[in-house]
């Protein structure tokens, strides 16, 4: 894992300003939730960590690396969107691979990892599904294992658990 800074972060969508330069430091192993009311900036402030959003003003820094012209493929994130975010066309098994197939990890340890997040996640009978039939729970967690088998230096999850039962959080 890596730690977080941002030093007087800015977002600005034209006219209106949904980052107001803010200021933290998240711990390398650190677990941290951002709260607030919708549209106070939580996932903006998310995106631009990713690089998914450009930074209006400030700066991000990983591990005391400045990042903010780093691309969002070269910066070893992994997000979990509230929206899923899954590939309709593939199975459940090759969403989760995904991101392995794209860093090159070879087949068998692609097989390895996803049935080993499949089965934490406890989604071993979906894997030769495609997404379409999901409840909203299980394409949740489908999206989650997506972003834990990466192994990334930082992750982001963008209300991760909103559509799991009891039970699942």
């Amino acid at each position: 894992m890596a730690s977080i800074r941002a030093e007087k972060l800015v977002k600005r969508y034209g006219a209106f300003q949904a980052v107001h330069g803010i200021d933290f430091e998240i711990a390398d192993g650190e677990f941290v939730a951002i709260l607030g009311p919708s549209g106070c900036g939580k996932s903006s402030t998310m995106r631009m960590i990713a690089g998914l959003e450009t930074i209006t003003e400030g700066a991000i820094y990983f591990d005391g690396r400045r990042v903010n012209d780093v691309r969002a493929r070269d910066r070893n994130v992994a997000m979990s969107f509230e929206s899923y975010a899954l590939y309709p066309t593939i199975s459940i098994y090759e969403n989760i691979a995904f991101p392995l197939r794209s860093a090159k990890v070879d087949n068998r340890e692609i097989d390895r990892q996803v049935r080993d997040i499949a089965e934490k996640m406890e989604l071993t009978p979906l894997l030769n599904l495609k997404p379409k039939g999901l409840s909203s729970g299980q394409a949740q967690r489908v999206g989650l294992a997506r972003a834990l088998v990466r192994n990334p230096a930082v992750f982001l999850l963008d209300e991760p658990i909103s559509h799991l039962d009891t039970r699942q959080r």
